[in-house]
């Protein structure tokens, strides 16, 4: 099978099949509506905006020759009244920039916008180099505008690679973006794909964008993960990672040299300090490899943090996820939910919708030309019952627990957990004790239980160029990257003992080996982030560990530098 970066090279000299663009819509009606993927989603106000993506329709009863097509609009579903799958409509807004799919989109939530950038150019065809990050300011009645912001610091962000498939969150001021993948598909003119490490930021106040690549760590990159930015714990919230595997740097991209990231051993970190952490989950925990699934996340009043995750690919034994579960802390108990009711699927996204529901939008299984059973590919979920519906309801009641999790704490499991460290036990337990009842704010982004080894190696890589003290970034890249799986089916094959994986601009102070094992959260909170936190200083690790210097803020432009997106419903038409 030729590769998609092949493939969007023959489309770009011949062109895909004729087809009558007028014939098509973004939006079409349900009895033509047949699958949409790829696309993401946030809610400002009292609308859900849906950006980006493909879709396939029928026309005249039946799919065109060319089945997948680009959705060249934003679209906006009313929140503010209640509507079934069947019968809700979109609205469509005009958008002056490119449609892409698998994109990273960050919201700020204060001032009303939201921001997209990267992504999978539709059909590879008439790609364009980046000018910039669009921008979308949403009014109050659906609709909104487009814009083209510059970043402030324009020459870096013309240096970066735009990719798809990065696990992006947003605090409330800052976008965050680890890893993801660049090709033929994401970049104009560039050939077979490879997985782009390390971390991107970009604050949403002053334009500007920091990047970090990873060159001194031997296991730096994220491809099909889900990110979760938690604010109830720690000083600054945590930003916690889920799912995806790690391909080789320097190599084209091939699932046998990315080993996957399971779902027992949880990484986090906080997104001021760098800080990162690792704590092991139990209960119904997710089968891995899991790529293209979506997460969403709930505040729970009185304290805790509960996430959904649904669906995804396994694309190492070729099929894809119908499941779904809910992830509860501060226990880091998961449960399963209920299967639903309209099949397995990939690279669909979800969003809180009003108080205790999950929307979740699209996703594709099997073809595009297999119709999704889900009414224009929209599911919604209650927390609180652990139901799923075809309808939602504006006025359903405020976020609690479904009773199942709220027996688990009832019955002192609590107490039980087995924590990794001290410290965190103390950004959990003692912040649960503390909290007050919050009003709840959802945070948008993702079988039995499976027993696997402790983790080893390190996920996200570096983050930020420039400034000393991004020591705290070896931590996030040691701590994350114990995540992999020891499972010898699933590992790549270790670097050499002696592999030289230090940057050739960093100073050789003896970084430690590969397999070294350091305990979380071993990193001096005084490190400083690049321009973020201001003044910085060099921080060692703790408990004897050389430091490690990251490379210098002058990235090799040959390089890649990393982005741091009556009749029953449910029946099959």
């Amino acid at each position: 099978m030729p590769s998609r970066w092949a493939v969007a090279s023959l489309l770009a000299l011949f062109g895909p099949p004729s087809l009558v663009d007028a014939e098509l819509f973004d939006a079409p009606t349900p009895a033509n509506f047949v699958r949409r993927s790829s696309m993401r989603a946030t809610v400002l106000g009292n609308h859900v905006y849906i950006d980006g993506g493909e879709i396939s329709q029928l026309v005249d009863g039946k799919l065109p020759a060319w089945d997948i097509n680009p959705v060249n609009s934003t679209l906006s579903i009313d929140l503010s009244k209640s509507w079934t799958s069947s019968d809700v409509s979109f609205r469509t807004i005009s958008k002056p920039g490119p449609s892409l799919g698998k994109a990273t989109l960050w919201t700020d939530t204060a001032a009303g916008r939201f921001y997209t950038w990267g992504g999978m150019w539709s059909r590879g065809l008439n790609m364009t180099r980046p000018r910039g990050i669009w921008r979308f300011d949403a009014d109050k009645s659906g609709g909104g505008a487009w814009s083209l912001e510059t970043p402030t610091n324009f020459a870096l962000f013309i240096g970066l690679h735009p990719g798809e498939q990065g696990a992006f969150a947003h605090t409330n001021n800052t976008g965050f973006l680890i890893g993801g993948l660049a090709s033929g598909w994401t970049e104009l003119g560039r050939g077979p794909a490879e997985a782009l490490p390390g971390m991107v930021t970009f604050d949403m106040e002053t334009k500007i964008f920091r990047n970090g690549t990873t060159n001194y760590s031997p296991f730096d990159t994220l491809v099909g993960a889900t990110a979760q930015y938690i604010p109830s714990y720690g000083p600054n919230g945590l930003i916690l990672v889920l799912g995806g595997h790690a391909p080789l740097v320097g190599k084209e991209y091939s699932l046998d040299d990315a080993p996957p990231f399971d779902l027992q051993n949880l990484t986090f970190f906080d997104p001021s300090t760098k800080e990162a952490y690792w704590q092991e989950s139990t209960g119904d925990i997710p089968p891995s490899p899991r790529t293209l699934f979506c997460t969403v996340g709930f505040q729970v009043p009185g304290g805790g943090y509960d996430i959904f995750l649904f669906g995804g690919s396994n694309a190492r034994d070729k099929y894809e996820y119908e499941d779904a579960y809910v992830l509860s802390l501060p226990g880091f108990v998961w449960t399963k939910v209920p299967t639903p009711p309209a099949g397995p699927r990939h690279s669909h996204t979800c969003v809180s919708a009003g108080n205790r529901q999950v929307l979740s939008i699209g996703g594709l299984a099997g073809d595009w030309r297999t119709a999704d059973t889900a009414p224009q590919g929209l599911l919604l979920f209650d927390m609180a019952t652990m139901a799923w519906k075809d309808s939602y309801d504006t006025n359903a009641a405020a976020y609690e627990q479904a009773e199942v999790i709220k027996s688990w704490y009832g019955n002192g499991s609590q107490e039980r957990v087995q924590w990794t460290s001290d410290k965190v036990k103390a950004l959990f337990v003692a912040a649960s004790e503390s909290s007050p009842s919050p009003t709840p704010t959802p945070i948008v982004s993702v079988e039995p239980t499976t027993a696997t080894s402790p983790p080893v190696g390190a996920i996200v890589g570096g983050v930020v160029g420039g400034i000393a003290g991004l020591a705290a970034l070896v931590a996030v890249a040691w701590v994350l990257l114990r995540r992999r799986t020891k499972n010898p089916s699933y590992s790549a094959t270790p670097r050499p003992q002696g592999y030289d994986f230090v940057s050739k601009e960093a100073d050789d102070d003896g970084p430690a080996g590969p397999y070294t094992r350091i305990a979380a959260a071993e990193v001096d909170v005084g490190s400083g982030y690049s321009e973020l936190l201001g003044s910085a200083r060099h921080g060692g690790i703790a408990s004897g560990q050389p430091a490690v210097r990251p490379p210098a803020f002058e990235l090799d432009q040959r390089a890649i530098p990393r982005e741091l997106p009556a009749e029953s419903p449910w029946q099959a038409r």
